[in-house]
């Protein structure tokens, strides 16, 4: 069966039905889905917004997909200055789909400005007041869950949701009751997905309510990813006819019990997954050996974690991060039964590399990089996870920028990048090369698979134009990926 049109902008090869184990509806494939192929790909959101610190750098009409593209340089509403867009193209949709509702209140509110969650509930509230919603859109979205039972259990999530909801309902003007708008709250509350970049890096706040069917596993078969406004939910591995489509709510890299208690307060169930059903006997809660003593090694997390909370303070300088992150990988490094793939060691990496980035230490970043794509993601991540994809394509960035003449390394990095010799263009090439190999399965969106795409062909034409051709000089390129790696193990050696 091909995909069909569950709903207006909805494009799918799944149908709503009961799902079992007390999870309520779910999604289910209609025909046999292979890796890296579209699941679900809805163009228009229910509803969208930029979280705050980001109105001031991302499009609010496209989220950044044209703004990559044109580089133009955003420009305000000139009603109420609150969001800006890259060109009259973006304004215009904006306009027409809700900003012509919600101009005048930001404005009339100034100088504050609505959190995000706030100015996405306004939004439901302004266009289902005028009838701006799909009658069968609306239908889906009105059978959603909320849970209000347990948040009610929960005083101060009920009282956060109540007061967003008077908030609105004042803000909104219409007669849409407060005990309505308060429903809203809990479903856009349970059922929003974090909006991200191309890149994944979150710039917002999304739902819509057909992906909000979409349960979870921590064995999940399906990813989600965003370009622009534009939702794809992407096959992880070949699902067939009538299997049940899973996302994954969290970060399931994390142990056993820290994933389910996550699950139970935010999204108030008892994971029954496949993975979780295993207990703590899958890879995220393995070490390098069984611990006589688990006291070390609770001890050492304790630390970490907290270093690794100062590390991540607003306040907190670039300089300074590094530092305390540094140490938090040292503290569970010493412990030597603490995997490179253990949570919280994996996430402190990336911590570290964004710091480094931060404070323009370039040939750390590429190190710690290297090491991520080479000994962490293979084991965390599968093959088409986008994750894997974006870090590789991380990695690229960094080669290419300090395998520019005359970019200097810092003497004082306790691995010195020269000492190895290598030879940037082939690695490049060879990244590349892989990440252009696997388009196909990956599960990335197609303006990362077009970007990817591009610059292995600017990389591969300059080695052409030089006479060279690194797929048919495999010698080559063994040799500097054996440099890759000694420079890898070295790193480790002194981390």
């Amino acid at each position: 069966m091909a995909s069909r049109t569950a709903l207006p902008s909805v494009t799918t090869r799944t149908v709503p039905q009961p799902a079992s184990n007390g999870m309520g509806n779910g999604l289910f494939a209609t025909t046999d889905i292979n890796t890296g192929e579209d699941v679900l790909h809805i163009k228009t959101p229910f509803v969208a917004v930029l979280d705050s610190p980001r109105l001031e750098d991302t499009c609010a009409g496209c989220f950044g997909k044209r703004q990559m593209e044109t580089g133009n340089e955003l420009k305000a509403c000139t009603g109420c200055r609150v969001v800006k867009y890259c060109d009259r193209t973006c304004q215009s949709k904006d306009w027409k789909f809700a900003h012509s509702l919600e101009c005048p209140i930001f404005k009339n509110v100034k100088p504050m400005v609505l959190p995000n969650n706030a100015r996405a509930l306004l939004r439901i509230v302004l266009r289902t007041a005028r009838n701006k919603y799909d009658s069968e859109e609306s239908k889906v979205f009105d059978g959603l869950e909320t849970h209000i039972k347990e948040i009610s259990e929960s005083q101060g999530q009920l009282d956060r949701i109540n007061l967003t909801a008077k908030a609105v309902k004042n803000y909104s003007g219409t007669d849409v009751d407060e005990g309505t708008v308060s429903t809203y709250a809990a479903k856009l509350d349970l059922n929003s997905f974090n909006l991200t970049t191309s890149m994944y890096d979150r710039i917002g706040l999304y739902m819509h309510p057909y992906a909000g069917l979409i349960n979870h596993s921590c064995d999940y078969n399906s990813t989600v990813g965003f370009d622009g406004e534009e939702l794809y939910v992407k096959a992880m591995r070949p699902i067939k006819k009538g299997e049940q489509i899973f996302i994954s709510y969290i970060d399931t890299t994390t142990p056993y019990d820290i994933r389910r208690n996550e699950l139970k307060e935010r999204y108030f169930f008892d994971c029954q997954c496949t993975k979780c059903q295993k207990g703590a006997e899958t890879i995220e809660d393995r070490f390098l050996s069984t611990p006589e003593d688990m006291a070390p090694l609770e001890t050492a997390e304790r630390e970490a974690l907290e270093l690794m909370q100062k590390a991540t303070a607003t306040s907190t300088e670039p300089a300074d991060a590094i530092e305390k992150l540094e140490a938090a990988m040292h503290k569970l490094r010493e412990t030597a039964l603490w995997p490179l793939t253990r949570q919280p060691y994996a996430s402190l990496r990336d911590k570290l590399i964004i710091s480094l980035l931060t404070a323009g230490n370039f040939t750390r970043a590429f190190i710690h990089a290297a090491i991520r794509y080479l000994r962490i993601d293979p084991v965390v991540y599968d093959k088409a996870h986008p994750i894997r994809h974006i870090h590789a394509w991380s990695l690229v960035r960094l080669t290419v920028f300090i395998s520019q003449e005359g970019f200097q390394p810092d003497p004082k990095d306790p691995v010195q990048l020269h000492d190895f010799k290598l030879n940037y263009h082939y690695l490049i090439w060879y990244i590349l090369a892989e990440l252009t190999s696997t388009q196909l399965e990956s599960c990335t969106v197609p303006s990362f698979k077009k970007l990817v795409g591009n610059q292995f062909v600017q990389v591969h034409n300059e080695f052409k134009a030089n006479g060279l051709d690194p797929s048919k000089n495999k010698a080559v390129l063994s040799a500097e990926w054996n440099k890759l790696e000694h420079l890898v193990n070295k790193a480790l050696e002194k981390e």
